[in-house]
């Protein structure tokens, strides 16, 4: 179509296909002109951001996992059973406390006891376990074990494994307590370990007793601190008498009856729960 003066608009006139990139490349190229490579900021920002919330996500992940997990058990009235880690066990005798503090960070198991427990460590070489009371620390990795804090002594128990024990006055360490051996810590840190030819002093919870011609104040003494319970002795004879026997996890009546026809002794309960002996 044409116009006055036969001038030709841009719109009757086919446009040509260039390759405006292409064009650009051959004139940089005869010049001699050379650009640095350059990246898209946007780009940049993005790629940086997913690196920031993958490592914060990572250390989130990684602190969590290392964080000290803690848990505390109370036995008041009655002694209670718990299971920590993977299947330690403890027995958590009556008047007792304990928290625990798993840190897998470093590869320790902390135990806080307050009271008396019965210890069935799990066998874990990567893993130190502990048990702090006032006086002592107690070191183990796999084995089984008493800890009892009364009247000012802390006493270590052992029935199986090994066990090292370090008082707190000075950092005295005693290592290599097998099953029969016990340590004494008393007050003021002084330590000693002896033999015991059994396992009455916790027999709460195995509740095995094995009495040698122990008078009958002895016997009772031991199984009340087992099974709870009050007595009174009729009389001084009464309380005098003594014993040799042995019971394997046998409730407390069966117990008071073998004792009564041992002893020719009667042992009855009164009204209030309380066990009287007597002739």
């Amino acid at each position: 179509m044409n116009h006055d003066n036969d001038i030709p608009y841009i719109s009757d006139v086919r446009m040509l296909d260039i390759d405006t990139d292409h064009e650009w490349a051959r004139f940089k190229a005869a010049a001699g002109i050379s650009e640095p490579k350059t990246f898209r900021l946007s780009t940049l920002w993005k790629a940086a951001a997913s690196i920031v919330l993958i490592a914060g996500a990572s250390l989130l992940a990684y602190n969590h996992l290392a964080a000290p997990a803690t848990e505390t058990h109370v036995a008041s009235q009655e002694a209670i059973e718990a299971t920590v880690e993977t299947s330690t066990q403890i027995s958590l005798n009556r008047n007792s406390r304990i928290t625990c503090t798993d840190n897998r960070k470093n590869g320790t198991y902390n135990v806080q006891l307050e009271g008396e427990a019965y210890f069935d460590v799990e066998k874990n070489p990567d893993r130190t376990f502990t048990i702090d009371t006032k006086d002592v620390t107690v070191t183990v990795r796999g084995t089984s074990f008493d800890v009892c804090e009364a009247d000012g002594n802390t006493t270590v128990t052992v029935t199986s494994g090994n066990v090292e024990v370090t008082n707190h006055a000075d950092n005295q360490t005693i290592g290599n307590l097998t099953r029969g051996k016990q340590l004494v810590c008393h007050a003021g840190g002084k330590m000693e370990v002896r033999d015991v030819d059994n396992f009455n002093c916790i027999a709460w919870k195995l509740r095995n007793f094995e009495f040698n011609d122990q008078t009958l104040e002895e016997i009772m003494k031991q199984l009340q601190t087992a099974y709870n319970f009050q007595y009174n002795f009729a009389n001084d004879d009464v309380r005098k008498a003594k014993l040799t026997g042995t019971f394997d996890q046998q409730d407390i009546q069966s117990v008071f009856t073998v004792i009564e026809e041992a002893l020719d002794i009667t042992i009855t309960q009164d009204a209030d729960g309380a066990w009287s002996i007597g002739k």
